[in-house]
C-alpha cells in the first residue's frame, strides 16, 4: 500500500501529503526534550504512528523532526507512544511545517572528532596509486574534513578511507574538495569535502558513528 493511500483517504481535507513526511527508511534528525538531537533512520510508517530505529525517550514525551524530502525541508512536533526493542513509536503529527529549501541538502549532524584514515586521487571516481596517511575529523552523513600534508584544487575527487570502527575495515568513500585552508600551527591543510555517490549501507555506517559517539559523550556527561 502506498503512502498517498495511506494518508489520503481519510476524507479530511487537512490531511498531510505524503511528499510532506518522511519516507520510509530515510534519516531524521529527532530532538526530544532535555537530549541532544539525533540522526535517525524511519523504520515504519502507518496512519498513526512513525517509527525510528533508536531509543530516542520515554512514552509521553516530545519529539521535533527535521527531515528532507523532494519537496523542500520541513518539521513538526510528535508525541512519543513507546521505546522498546531498539525502536522509538511517535505518534502521527496532525500538522507538519515548510522550512523551504527545496533544492537544498539537509544539514547534517557534524561529529568534531579526529580519527585516522588515508586518502588517495579519485579521477572520473576512481582511486589511483597509494593510499596516503591523513587525519579525518567534523564526521557527518555529508562530509568531513580531511587534514594532510599537501593542498589540493578544489573540485578534485578524492577517494578517502575512515577508521570508524576497531572491529571493522575501514569505510572507502568519494569526496569532493570544496574548500582548502592551511592551518597555521602545523602548516597542515584542511580540506572540506563533500561525499558523493553514499550508498545506504555506507550511510548507515558513517551515522552509527555518529551515535555512539554521541552516547559516549553523554555517558560522559559532556552533551
Amino acid at each position: 500500500m502506498s503512502l498517498k493511500s495511506l494518508f489520503g483517504r481519510s476524507g479530511n481535507a487537512k490531511a498531510i501529503p505524503a511528499e510532506h513526511l518522511p519516507a520510509l527508511h530515510s534519516f531524521v534528525d529527532v530532538t526530544v526534550t532535555g537530549r541532544p538531537a539525533r540522526s535517525v533512520s524511519v523504520e515504519e510508517l502507518t496512519p498513526k504512528e512513525i517509527v525510528v530505529g533508536d531509543m530516542l525517550g520515554r512514552a509521553g514525551e516530545r519529539g521535533a523532526f527535521i527531515y528532507q524530502t523532494s519537496m523542500g525541508r520541513f518539521r513538526f512536533g510528535a508525541t512519543i507512544v513507546a521505546a522498546q526493542d531498539g525502536m522509538t513509536r511517535f505518534q502521527m503529527p496532525s500538522r507538519v511545517e515548510s522550512l523551504g529549501g527545496g533544492a537544498q541538502k539537509r544539514a547534517s549532524v557534524r561529529m568534531d572528532v579526529l580519527v585516522s584514515g588515508s586518502w588517495r586521487l579519485a579521477p572520473d571516481r576512481q582511486g589511483t596509486g597509494e593510499f596516503m596517511r591523513a587525519s579525518i575529523r567534523d564526521i557527518s552523513r555529508g562530509g568531513c574534513s580531511l587534514i594532510i600534508d599537501r593542498q589540493c584544487k578544489g573540485g578534485q575527487l578524492l577517494e578517502v578511507r575512515l577508521n570508524l570502527r576497531a572491529d571493522a575495515a575501514p569505510l572507502a568513500v568519494i569526496g569532493e574538495v570544496m574548500r582548502v585552508e592551511q592551518i597555521p600551527t602545523s602548516g597542515k591543510f584542511s580540506h572540506g569535502l563533500r561525499f558523493s555517490g553514499v550508498t545506504l549501507a555506507e550511510d548507515r555506517a558513517i551515522l552509527e558513528f555518529i551515535n555512539r559517539k554521541q552516547a559516549d559523550l553523554r555517558n560522559r556527561g559532556l552533551a
